[in-house]
């Protein structure tokens, strides 16, 4: 049998390809934007989103809204549909099939449709067909990969976060800790009930459900350096793009959206947005994402916490740190409180004893035990004394000496420096 070969219809340039990383830097630029919407940016966005519903086919939105956070664009959308499909469709519906109507077949044609038009097709067509090659070798990981990696934590994790959880919790409770956003959920519960009185739980649920309006951002900006390479680098001449363009301006003027059939809704930037080197969440000192409005997200090197554990560390108790179910909120809890302080005040035991040092452990449930070795320091303090210090080995340490000679990666038989005591 014979075999056909696919012939390639575009290769990049080696001028396009010395942009990569140029392009990928303003991607991820934009993705980590906490520049405030200005009147421009509103105008280009009500432009851009009447665009994405034409391309979708659809009327534009009666009404577009720009909201400060994501928190607040969760529960206003939410609410929004909740009494939108209440006034087009009655109340005989179960909650269940209500909420979906509401948040998902409702809005399924504006998100899908839209995305599918915009987005997508300009993926499968700009991209696989016309630039296969050059696509999956150079500009996906140079530019999409490079800016999802940069932004996917610090960004779409905090928006997901920040509205999954907190719509989820008032749902089951209704209530919340407002010591986790300083604009209060428990106050827009008790808002819901007291507006909604027996209808507050179908609008919190479709708060709950609001993910199925949820449609683009800047914090997607990794999509859009890989599509916007070949359109304005590439300068590939294709009908897609009269689509797409609506997209890529709606995610260089705005944060996250959501789009109903009946309207649109725009958050804000945060207006702080920081992580580590290795681009997960992070602050020590304070939130590490903050709205304008108040709201704001904790994590430390990737790991989301309660508030009061960055603001007020000094609350931090054994009693408190050896509840916390959460493995590696545990582990934050601990070191924010000191694993030496933690050992000895949670009455770790003695495992070991010899003139190296002295090895303590605590069995940790869930987790690894911790395991320390304190040693004292041989040169004197100013003060005359002697400093003990504390060095975290691994648990299978069962002596002094060999935790010791763990720290310089070396075994006992092989660490044997003069002791000293």
């Amino acid at each position: 049998m014979g075999s056909t070969t696919k012939t390639a219809l575009y290769r990049l340039a080696p001028e396009h390809e010395a942009r990569f990383g140029e392009w990928a830097g303003s991607w991820i630029a934009n993705a980590m934007s906490t520049q405030a919407m200005n009147e421009e940016d509103r105008a280009l966005m009500r432009k851009a989103i009447e665009g994405m519903y034409a391309a979708a086919k659809l009327p534009p939105p009666k009404h577009i809204v720009f909201v400060p956070s994501p928190f607040v664009l969760r529960f206003a959308g939410g609410f929004a549909a909740a009494i939108w499909y209440r006034y087009h469709l009655g109340r005989k519906e179960s909650v269940s099939l209500a909420t979906e109507a509401a948040t998902w077949d409702a809005t399924r044609a504006a998100t899908e449709a839209a995305t599918e038009a915009a987005t997508e097709a300009a993926t499968r067509d700009a991209t696989e067909d016309a630039t296969r090659d050059a696509t999956e070798d150079a500009t996906r990981d140079a530019t999409r990969a490079a800016t999802w990696d940069a932004t996917w934590d610090a960004t779409e994790a905090a928006t997901r976060d920040a509205t999954r959880d907190a719509t989820r919790d008032a749902t089951r409770d209704a209530t919340w800790d407002a010591t986790w956003y300083r604009c209060g959920v428990e106050k827009i519960v008790a808002w819901a009930k007291k507006v909604a009185g027996d209808d507050a739980n179908f609008w919190l649920q479709c708060a709950q459900r609001a993910w199925a309006m949820w449609q683009g951002s800047n914090q997607w900006s990794g999509y859009d350096a890989y599509l916007s390479f070949f359109r304005h680098v590439a300068q590939l001449d294709l009908p897609e793009y009269l689509s797409y363009q609506h997209w890529e301006t709606a995610s260089l003027h705005g944060g996250p959206r959501i789009m109903h059939p009946d309207f649109c809704m725009v958050s804000d930037r945060p207006e702080i947005l920081r992580v580590d080197d290795q681009n997960r969440p992070h602050c020590d000192t304070g939130p590490f994402c903050r709205w304008r409005d108040g709201s704001a997200l904790y994590a430390i090197h990737g790991v989301r916490v309660p508030a009061w554990i960055i603001e007020h560390p000094e609350l931090l108790t054994v009693a408190g740190i050896d509840k916390e179910r959460n493995t590696e909120v545990r582990r934050v809890m601990v070191e924010r409180y000191g694993q030496a302080r933690y050992l000895v005040d949670s009455g770790a035991k003695e495992i070991h004893r010899d003139d190296w040092g002295v090895l303590y452990g605590k069995d940790i449930p869930g987790d690894e035990p911790l395991v320390m070795v304190k040693v004292v320091n041989s040169t004197p303090e100013p003060t005359g004394e002697f400093k003990d210090y504390w060095l975290r080995v691994p648990p299978t340490c069962r002596t002094a000496h060999e935790a010791i000679a763990w720290t310089f990666g070396e075994t006992p038989s092989t660490y044997q420096p003069q002791v000293q005591t």
